[in-house]
């Protein structure tokens, strides 16, 4: 029997489109699940919101001939790739079921101060706040003039304030993520010499220990959060010949870790370079796929399916 395959997302179980949400990167997940219809699979994109128990979803989209075919059946899946960007799912309680990446690495990367915990020596200081009365004690610790508010837990840049302090107390705390932490300013404006001018942050993939993608992105005008979904433009970069040294180092310090601590997980780490040198502004393990475009297009994918084999051979080894 073929082995089921699903991505699982955070989208409601209709219509015949499940990843209408991302018109421009449609073509890539396409040439993704074929690439792994070659390897024998059965491929469907999941809803969280149908998940049952014991490794069952009441329903899916089978991808099957280039579309996508809407099913309320209940589905026994194989393993699992999240990419629904919240610790809804997995449950706690997910039993055997194979979910890549693992729970315990989400839970870093979903959570700013646990990733701040983690690998707080190469990020800016940061300081938990919770809710929005603890904001005046935390802010005297923030040593540049500037801060950085963010919700601990938020995503797409929504709910975020970088400014000087003596404005800070003027936020309203996001009513989707109430919760926030605060950070010490690092100022981008100076760019990466040989990569981009003014504010940015580069991002680079890391899958099976190696980097795989990397890019950078722009804010807006007079804005500083650099998310596409906000309007941040999007330039894809070599690695190998344009990044600098001190970015490497850091990178080469984290992927073992992760790599040996997290069983070979999936993300990106989010950089900006400073006057001081580089700095990790966040991990994300549920980064965009690239455009269709991109030269790393099919190298990232392969390294997903890479992936998925070494952890389905791992599961076969434990269960035989």
């Amino acid at each position: 029997m073929a082995i089921s395959f699903g991505l699982c997302v955070n989208r409601r179980l209709q219509g015949n489109q499940p990843l209408n949400y991302l018109p421009t990167k449609i073509p890539t997940y396409v040439r993704f699940f074929e690439m792994c219809q070659q390897e024998g699979w059965r491929v469907y994109v999941l809803s969280q919101k149908t998940y049952q128990s014991k490794n069952i979803f009441k329903g899916g989209w089978l991808f099957k001939d280039g579309r996508f075919i809407l099913s309320h059946e209940l589905l026994k899946l194989d393993f699992v790739y999240d990419r629904t960007n919240n610790l809804d799912f997995p449950p706690k309680d997910a039993g055997n079921m194979l979910v890549i990446n693992n729970r315990n690495f989400k839970e870093v990367c979903v959570n700013k101060f646990k990733t701040y915990q983690e690998i707080g020596k190469y990020m800016p200081e940061t300081f938990w706040v919770g809710e929005k009365n603890h904001l005046k004690s935390v802010l005297p610790k923030i040593k540049t003039a500037w801060v950085v508010l963010k919700p601990y837990n938020g995503m797409e840049g929504i709910g975020i304030f970088v400014g000087p302090k003596h404005k800070a107390m003027d936020l309203q705390f996001c009513e989707k993520y109430p919760l926030y932490i605060a950070q010490e300013f690092i100022d981008t404006a100076g760019g990466i010499p040989g990569i981009v001018k003014g504010k940015h942050d580069l991002r680079v993939v890391v899958v099976n220990g190696e980097v795989v993608w990397c890019h950078f992105r722009t804010p807006p005008r007079n804005e500083f959060t650099a998310n596409v979904a906000r309007g941040g433009s999007i330039t894809e970069v070599d690695y190998d010949k344009q990044v600098p040294k001190s970015i490497k180092e850091i990178v080469e310090q984290i992927i073992p870790y992760f790599y040996q601590k997290y069983d070979n997980p999936i993300y990106c780490l989010d950089f900006g370079m400073g006057k001081d040198g580089p700095k990790i502004f966040e991990i994300n393990d549920n980064m965009g796929f690239p455009l269709w475009e991109m030269k790393n297009r099919d190298k990232f994918l392969k390294a997903l399916i890479e992936n998925f084999k070494e952890k389905l051979e791992k599961r076969n080894v434990r269960t035989n």
